[in-house]
């Protein structure tokens, strides 16, 4: 059965956002050590490998929030809702694809063009880091339907296995053993991302869920993190190039420990005097998110008067220094764009 909550501010929410984009820029510091995993020694690329399975869960936590605080509601006046969701997300999207394009294209020696930029925006993403928010949309877009599917859900225990079970088999179990029938039943991606906003839900209404204690969340969360370790070493050490096949998001390993860590956050309790500066930090992540990729670059060319060279220390300090300054800076520059009238409409 699922139960009703409140449809207030939560200050778990405000913290599972605040740790899940300090888990994507992990992730993003850690990605060129792991890259590298055929010309460091073994000891750096475990501690890259070990620091990525950890911040794994950060992008399907971002998922699940959405869908524990959006879905479960009637869906005759949303609908107009969801063009302002989208309208929301699109128009800082298109910012930032400017910012980078001109970015990519100045370091390549080519001819900046707002109009080229604009196209190449509306093909996919500029960077990539930005097929986040284009998922993102297409949530949003399909966000009407999944409200229907969702109110089922608070109806039906049955139903709701019913469907988190076929997407867990299509979308998780074949990262692994691929299945032929999945293809010939044309039943690959079937919900995919959505499936992920779909399970966010039914964890936070779900009274089996909240029989799940913290601790015992967390141990689920360490053991399927550990299990992510071990598994990209094994394949990385049988591989001539790079394989993030146990990092993928909907491999079994990291949805488990996703699920674990969302049911960990969303019970912790947070004492009175973290809720406002959680609040106030969580407001910041969206433009954080896009902008974070751009500082890491200014931070390894020197632009803010320092530099953090992964040559000149080992992984764990360099990785984590730079993580660090990432962090702060993008959330002290996301912080002071919000002094400029509207910038959030625009900036994120």
């Amino acid at each position: 059965m699922l139960v009703a909550v409140r449809d207030d501010r939560m200050a778990q929410a405000d913290a599972c956002r605040v740790i899940a984009i300090i888990g994507v820029i992990l992730i993003h510091t850690a990605a060129p050590m792991f890259y590298s995993y055929r010309s460091i020694g073994l000891g750096d690329f475990l501690i890259a490998n070990g620091l990525d399975a950890v911040a794994r869960v950060s992008v399907p936590l971002f998922i699940m929030l959405s869908g524990a605080l959006l879905l479960g509601r009637d869906v005759d006046d949303r609908y107009l809702s969801t063009i302002r969701r989208v309208t929301k997300v699109a128009l800082p999207l298109l910012f930032w694809s400017l910012v980078y394009y001109s970015w990519v294209t100045y370091w390549g020696g080519g001819k900046f063009s707002i109009v080229s930029g604009v196209e190449q925006a509306f093909q996919g993403p500029v960077m990539y880091h930005l097929w986040f928010v284009y998922m993102i949309i297409g949530l949003y877009v399909i966000l009407p339907i999944l409200q229907v599917i969702s109110v089922k859900m608070l109806k039906s225990d049955s139903f709701s296995i019913y469907v988190l079970l076929v997407w867990f088999l299509v979308n998780s179990v074949t990262i692994y053993y691929p299945v032929v029938l999945v293809n010939n039943l044309v039943l690959l991606g079937f919900f995919k991302w959505a499936g992920y906003f779909l399970l966010g839900f039914y964890i936070h209404r779900s009274e089996r869920c909240r029989a799940i204690g913290v601790w015992f969340s967390a141990i689920v969360f360490i053991l399927a993190s550990l299990a992510t370790f071990f598994i990209s070493w094994w394949l990385n050490s049988r591989s001539p190039v790079p394989s993030e096949t146990a990092f993928e998001y909907l491999s079994p390993n990291v949805l488990i420990a996703s699920v674990a860590a969302f049911n960990m956050i969303m019970k912790v309790k947070i004492s009175d005097h973290w809720r406002s500066p959680l609040a106030y930090l969580s407001g910041l992540t969206f433009p954080v998110y896009f902008m974070h990729l751009l500082v890491i670059e200014l931070i390894k060319g020197g632009m803010f008067g320092f530099t953090v060279s992964f040559q000149s220390m080992s992984a764990l300090p360099s990785i984590l220094l730079l993580a660090i300054l990432t962090v702060v800076l993008s959330f002290l520059l996301s912080a002071m764009a919000r002094f400029i009238p509207f910038a959030n409409r625009v900036v994120g």
